[in-house]
C-alpha cells in the first residue's frame, strides 16, 4: 500500500528510515518512517495519501542533516529509477560527510546554549 501510494504520487525511489531500520527493529508499534524522492515537482508530504502509521519525508526538501541519515542507513523500499537514486545517495552522502563536523558542532553548541538557558540562536 505504501509503496503503490508513493509510485502513484510520482516518487521514484524510497527508503525506510528512522527505528525500522534500527538492529533491534524498533519497538512493534513503532511508526514507519518512509522518506521518498521525485526529482522534480515534489510534493508536501501531507499532500501525499498514506496509510495509517507511516511517517513520510519527501528527501527532494528535507534538511541535508536528515537526508545524510537517510543516504546513509536507510533501507531500500523501492527504486524505480537507480541511476537517480545512486546519483542522490552519493552526493548526499559525500555532502553530509563532508558537513557533518560542522553539524555537530553547531548541535553541541545549540545544547550548550540550551543548557545555560539562553534563547534564540
Amino acid at each position: 500500500m505504501v509503496i503503490e501510494s508513493l509510485r502513484h504520487a510520482g516518487a521514484r525511489f524510497a527508503l525506510v528510515h528512522g527505528s525500522r531500520v534500527e538492529p533491534d527493529g524498533g519497538r512493534p508499534d513503532s511508526d514507519l518512517d518512509v522518506a521518498a524522492w521525485w526529482g522534480t515537482a515534489a510534493p508536501q508530504s501531507w499532500d501525499v495519501p498514506a496509510p495509517p502509521g507511516v511517517d513520510l519525508l519527501v528527501l527532494d526538501t528535507a534538511p541535508l542533516w536528515m537526508a545524510g541519515r537517510v543516504a546513509q542507513h536507510g533501507r531500500l523500499l523501492f527504486d524505480d529509477d537507480p541511476p537517480a537514486r545512486v546519483a542522490w545517495q552519493a552526493d548526499t552522502r559525500l555532502r553530509y560527510l563532508d558537513e557533518s563536523p560542522a553539524l555537530q558542532d553547531r548541535y553541541r553548541q545549540r545544547i550548550s546554549q540550551i543548557a545555560r538557558g539562553v534563547a534564540g540562536g
